[in-house]
């Protein structure tokens, strides 16, 4: 759950204004390059644990195919990020 006075930062839609506002939240919606480097320097901050993510599911890629199926509502939704293990 966002505290009120957080950040929403969405790279998947243009966040509601309205409903940021009413929430007392800061929303913003940007595209990034994604190279190597930038991943690296998100991992870095997740592991110094200066930036939290929400993950609710940890699929082997194999099961990409069900990760897409929850992203689509063909399969219930988990309440958080879903990622995919390549080791």
């Amino acid at each position: 759950m966002l505290k009120t006075g957080g950040h929403l930062i969405s790279a998947v839609s243009v966040p509601n204004q309205k409903t940021a506002e009413a929430r007392g939240v800061t929303a913003r919606f940007f595209l990034v390059k994604v190279t190597t480097d930038y991943l690296n320097r998100i991992s870095a901050l997740i592991d110094e644990g200066r930036l939290r993510t929400n993950v609710a599911a940890v699929l082997p890629l194999a099961a990409a195919r069900e990760a897409h199926e929850m992203l689509d509502g063909v399969r219930p939704r988990p309440g958080g990020k879903i990622v995919l293990r390549v080791r």
